[in-house]
């Protein structure tokens, strides 16, 4: 009897061991599986939150730069440097008319075909490529500022970025009605 009680028992042994060998990689493979769900949502959230990041950036550039234009617009004279960073996808900021016809070489021409797919024909100041600022505001209106002499030279009148950042001039004489916009030196 005694044999044959430690035969039962070797045999739960070895059915113990069978179970324990199949658990083992269970449990490993379920946390390998784990940790894979939580580094893609960890990098869909880092994703989303550059994108908000881009957002940010360019609505603080849109309201500091309205703050500015109207500081300048209610002052008898002003000429100051608006300095400010952008999304580094943003390759130029463009003041056009998309109701007038497009003025200048065949790259702003290029451009203004571009601005114009996607645009509402108010605004006046659009970002270029559009698809840089990723599903953001691509463009909007800016007050008190005098377009009739930009886009007499070029229309779209494109300021150019550098290294994420740009310098737009801003000018008001004593007897100007309108601010007026150009590139910095």
């Amino acid at each position: 009897m005694i044999k044959r009680g430690r035969s039962i028992d070797r045999r739960a042994d070895k059915k113990n061991k069978k179970a324990q060998v199949f658990g083992m990689p269970f449990s490993v493979i379920f946390s390998i599986f784990l940790i894979a769900i939580f580094l893609v949502v960890a990098i869909y959230a880092i994703i989303y939150f550059l994108d908000i990041k881009k957002c940010s950036e360019i609505g603080l550039f849109l309201d500091d730069f309205q703050s500015e234009i109207d500081r300048a617009w209610n002052s008898q004279s002003s000429e100051l440097t608006f300095t400010k960073s952008l999304p580094s996808k943003i390759q130029n900021v463009c003041f056009a008319d998309l109701n007038e016809e497009a003025v200048g070489a065949s790259t702003e021409k290029e451009i203004y075909t571009e601005l114009k797919k996607n645009a509402v024909y108010e605004n006046n100041l659009f970002f270029y490529p559009q698809r840089a600022t990723s599903g953001c505001l691509a463009s909007t209106k800016i007050n008190h500022i005098n377009m009739t002499e930009m886009i007499e030279q070029k229309n779209p009148y494109c300021i150019a970025t550098e290294n994420g950042k740009i310098n737009i001039k801003i000018e008001k004489g004593f007897f100007d009605a309108l601010v007026k916009i150009s590139e910095a030196d």
